[in-house]
Formats: structure tokens, sequence, C-alpha cells
């Protein structure tokens, strides 16, 4: 019981700076109330939607004590990546941990993806998560470590049924192995990076649709998920916040699959 209290305790952000981008909806939502409680110095919310935003980082501070703020940013664009981690480094003097959390999806049959459609997931989904990383990386390096935890999917590795959704499946695959690479990378400067592969969580970015025999998408995937329900936000966010603490210092280029066991059908 000693020893269980010991990493308990650990499970603390006490002092540490951290980045969320979307993380004034779903899961990323769910990450940000989970580095509340885990008592956080700062956490920046990044994203576009400045009302919503707002008012989520002044719930947050207000139910935690915590100062959580939000800033607008659109992480597809190179001069609001850079005016983001600039800024944090001007208010707080450091980052210790960047979510990249923002994301798209996107169903089209794959004959019908457009370049718009395409460039338009690829450039929320895995360009801006590379450079909002190298960004806040070059930051960690020069103040001797930090970490990066990526919001990848299951559809890394599996092509989801009965959704078509080639270009989002290829961008979490490529999440995922960027990952990897800058976890390889950047070890030797004390920069841990992993990834939560998430399988279906209910957040207002999951795909409608009806199969051609009437079943609904989300009908059909719960019957496909052994423990036969949907995740919760607040699931992935206590994952999250596992990962990036300080308890796991030598969990390093891992993807961490968190889908009710989909992966296992």
């Amino acid at each position: 019981m000693v020893i269980m209290r010991e990493i308990v305790s650990k499970i603390k952000l006490t002092g540490k700076t951290a980045i969320v981008t979307g993380g004034h909806t779903g899961i990323g939502r769910g990450i940000v109330e989970a580095f509340a409680q885990a008592g956080a110095a700062n956490i920046v919310i990044a994203g576009r939607r400045e009302e919503l935003g707002g008012r989520v980082a002044a719930e947050v501070t207000a139910e935690h004590g915590v100062n959580c703020v939000f800033r607008r940013t659109d992480v597809t664009v190179d001069a609001e990546r850079r005016g983001l981690v600039d800024d944090t480094v001007s208010r707080f003097g450091r980052i210790d941990i960047l979510i990249n959390n923002a994301g798209l999806t996107h169903v089209e049959n794959a004959e019908d993806i457009s370049y718009e459609n395409w460039r338009k997931v690829m450039d929320l989904n895995l360009d801006a998560v590379f450079f909002l990383s190298q960004a806040a990386g070059r930051v960690m390096i020069r103040q001797g470590g930090g970490v990066i935890v990526n919001t990848s999917s299951n559809s890394d590795r599996l092509v989801m049924t009965p959704q078509r959704q080639a270009v989002y499946n290829a961008s979490k695959a490529g999440v995922s192995m960027l990952t990897k690479c800058l976890a390889y990378e950047w070890a030797c400067h004390n920069v841990r990076v992993n990834a939560v592969s998430p399988g279906y969580i209910q957040s207002d970015i999951l795909p409608q649709g009806t199969r051609a025999d009437g079943k609904k998408f989300h009908e059909v995937w719960t019957e496909m998920i052994p423990m036969g329900r949907f995740g919760y936000a607040e699931e992935v966010g206590a994952l999250v916040l596992f990962i990036a603490s300080d308890i796991c210092p030598f969990l390093n280029g891992s993807v961490v699959v968190a889908d009710g066991g989909y992966h296992l059908t």
C-alpha cells in the first residue's frame, strides 16, 4: 500500500505548463480536465472557436483553481503555431507538455476525394502535429526536457468500417510513425514523445451515417467493440495524464491503444 500511495502521488502536474490543441471540446476537453485535476500550473487551450474556448478556460479555472487560458490559434498556419509557442514561453517561461490533439475526420469514397479535401485533413491531422512539435520541441531541447503526446487513432493501422475514410486513416498512420521518429531523435534531449490511439470515443467528430442495410454506423461500431460501448473523453484524458506525468519516465515512442478491445476483433 505504501508503494501504491507513492505511485499515485506522482500523478501530479504541479508547476507544469501545458499546451492542449483542440482542448475546448471532445477528447481535448477531457485532457484539459485531467490536467487541471492534477494541478497543472498553466494550461493553454489552443483552437479556433474563440467563444467556446474562452468559456471552457474560465470554467476550468473556476472549478479547479488552476490558470487555464484560451489562445485563438489556427495550428495549420505556421505564423500562428510559432505565435502560440512564443506567447506561452513569454507568459510562463517554459513549455513542459504539448498535447497535439486537434483533428478532423473525413468520410468519402477514395475515388471521390478531392485534393482540397485531402490537404485539409493532412494539414490539420499531420502537418500541424509535426510543425507544432518542432516549434515546441526546440523550446524543450533548450530547457532540458519536456513531453509531447499526440492523439492518433486506432485508424492508424485498421481499415475502419463501414465508413470510408482513407485520408483520415492515412493521416493517423502518419501521426503514429511521426511519434516514433521524434521519440527516437529527441530522447537524448530528455524529450519524450508518445501517442494515444483511441477507438470510438463519444465526441462531436464521430462520422454519422447509415449502412446500405439501414443499420446506423454507431450501431455497427458498438457491436464490434468487445466492451460493448464507446469510450469517454475523460477516460482518454486520464490515460494522457498518466503518459504526460513523471510517473512513467521510461515510456517513449509508444502508441498506447484505448479502444475497448476493438483492435482485437
